[in-house]
């Protein structure tokens, strides 16, 4: 599908609203102990966004949550477009990525399978959280036609370089590893390693210059509050950054998309402090991204169409063969030991084939990250032992989206993109602003670019965490990025 322009559509108009909804404490978390949320330091704030011109509507949906996966984000997308009169192609969800949140669904709390575009979830298999949202959700679509107001669109780019670091440490023998807090604070004074300091600020402007709602921009897991086995509920430096966005404009809407954000955290990651000290953290980093949003806020450029586009491409991601039988016993022979000795309470168990692990993550957690692969290992091993090489999958099929507002574009991924795909994106556009987003409508985990393709980091072998993918081949997620560019190009002819 896509809607290319042939002249200017506009005049266009644009209507949003941010509601919240607050979880119950002792609500489902991530956790993979099960712990259930703790403490709720905020509610998680939702942004319905809907721009219409002369010829067709887009429909935003923002969410601090985990909301990408289809089975909730089709089910949203249908509702949305029988409210509005959308096809579902014209609406597009997208996650914060935030992780001190809880679910939305106790059916599919993790990328696993290959992702089914058709799933969509009952109204049984929500949580008490997701059938709140879905109903907020719902409200605010009923409500927004009417309220569209004439805009223009502007927009500028912050730099912002206090908030992030990249996560993917190298050592000098050439492996990687996963960094976190503790192994952060061994590089230097505040280190940032390789990231995307770029914060865009989009604004639609009513006729009196007034802004009538923000779209925002960063690349960075919001996870400085985050601990998986003290799990908390908090908007993280995202919403507290979108929050003084909007307070600096009397209370606008403002919108959030998450950026190819899957080697690069916020920081303080898994820092051994207190609760309050992490939700203070997360609120500090929060108020430095806001300030940036607003100082760019006031030094906007006029965008100089005001019509919309969208197009929407398949794209096929090959996977590496199966591993060698005799690799994937000696990893598996390697895990069952490891889970053998934490179980035992043994402290020297800080790393497992190319994992590693916090100090003040428990025994019992570490076993918790490393029983997915050593599943997924038996999993792969079953194609050797069961004769069923030629039936391993070959790849995964997804489906992303280019949307262009005005002389803006963003393309839209559903994974965790590598930092590498977004800068190519933006490096290949030829409009003046480009905005790489990951985590929209479904998410196949980490993908990296070619550079990163084939360490056994956390961050570059996630497939290990599934039991339906196999190794990326290179050069992965620089496929994505290739046919983002060319719908781009397409949009902006």
């Amino acid at each position: 599908m896509c809607y290319a322009p042939g002249m200017d559509n506009g005049p266009l108009f644009v209507s949003a609203e941010t509601f919240a909804v607050t979880p119950r404490a002792g609500a489902t978390t991530d956790s993979r102990t099960d712990n259930t949320t703790g403490g709720v330091f905020s509610p998680l704030k939702t942004t319905v966004l809907l721009l219409s011109d002369a010829r067709m509507s887009l429909c935003f949906i923002t969410m601090a949550c985990y909301s990408d996966f289809y089975p909730f984000s089709n089910l949203v997308r249908r509702r949305v477009g029988e409210i509005l009169g959308l096809p579902r192609e014209q609406i597009a969800v997208f996650s914060s990525h935030n992780h001190s949140c809880v679910m939305l669904s106790n059916t599919y709390p993790f990328a696993d399978q290959l992702p089914d575009e058709k799933a969509e979830l009952h109204d049984d298999q929500l949580t008490d959280f997701g059938r709140e949202m879905v109903q907020e959700i719902e409200t605010v679509a009923w409500g927004l036609k009417a309220k569209r107001v004439h805009v223009q669109v502007s927009w500028a780019v912050g730099r912002e370089r206090r908030v992030s670091y990249n996560r993917k440490g190298r050592r000098a023998d050439g492996s990687t590893y996963l960094m976190r807090e503790e192994d952060r604070v061994l590089l230097g004074q505040d280190f940032n390693g390789d990231i995307d300091d770029e914060a865009p600020v989009v604004a639609f402007t009513d006729a009196s210059g007034k802004p009538v709602c923000f779209l925002v921009q960063f690349t960075s897991h919001p996870c400085t509050a985050y601990n998986a086995e003290k799990p908390i509920t908090f908007g993280d430096y995202a919403q507290v950054a979108c929050d003084d966005l909007s307070a600096a404009y009397g209370g606008v809407p403002v919108a959030f998309l998450q950026g190819c954000a899957g080697e690069i955290n916020s920081k303080y990651f898994m820092a051994d402090i207190s609760v309050e000290e992490r939700v203070a953290n997360a609120t500090r980093l929060g108020h430095y991204l806001g300030e940036t949003y607003i100082a760019a806020s006031r030094s906007l450029m006029p965008s100089q169409t005001h019509d919309l586009g969208v197009d929407w491409q398949r794209v096929f991601l090959p996977f590496m063969p199966v591993p060698p039988e005799r690799k994937l016993r000696a990893d598996i022979a390697v895990m069952e030991d490891f889970i053998r000795r934490a179980a035992a309470g043994d402290e020297n168990t800080r790393t497992c084939l190319g994992l590693n692990f916090a100090r003040n993550q428990s025994p019992q957690y570490r076993i918790k990250l490393v029983e997915p692969p050593l599943r997924w290992a038996e999993w792969a091993l079953r194609f050797h032992t069961e004769g069923r090489l030629p039936d391993a999958p070959k790849g995964v099929e997804v489906v992303i989206g280019a949307f262009r507002i005005g002389d803006i574009g963003l393309v839209g991924l559903p994974a965790e993109p590598f930092l590498g795909i977004g800068r190519q994106l933006r490096a290949g556009s030829n409009l003046p602003l480009t905005i790489p987003v990951g985590y929209m409508n479904d998410n196949i985990a980490y993908i990296q670019d070619a550079p990163n393709v084939g360490d056994i980091d956390y961050n570059s072998s996630c497939h290990r965490y599934s039991s339906g993918y196999l190794p990326w081949k290179k050069p992965g997620g620089n496929l994505m990025a290739r046919a983002g560019v060319k719908m781009l190009k397409q949009l902006s002819r």
